[in-house]
């Protein structure tokens, strides 16, 4: 399932045609990574990687926090 990878953004499921491939179904399942792969690099502004999508597809590893070393900071704010 490409929606694993990436994410359809201002644009409902459906047909659309693409300056790459022509038409592609974004309702279907069975999109190949390669062709999201092209299209998202290529600044197709439809499409949003996932943080999934960025281990997967380049390598990237997701950001862990460590909050076992944090402080925690009052902030007071002056009222009149």
């Amino acid at each position: 399932m490409w929606q694993n990878y990436f994410k359809l953004i201002r644009l409902k499921p459906g047909r659309v045609i693409t300056h790459l491939y022509g038409e592609i179904d974004f309702s279907r399942d069975n999109l190949s990574l390669e062709v999201l792969k092209k299209l998202y690099e290529s600044d197709f502004p439809y499409l949003e990687i996932t943080p999934l999508g960025k281990t997967k597809i380049y390598g990237i590893p997701e950001k862990e926090v460590n909050l076992t070393n944090c402080e925690v900071i009052e902030i007071k704010v002056k009222r009149k």
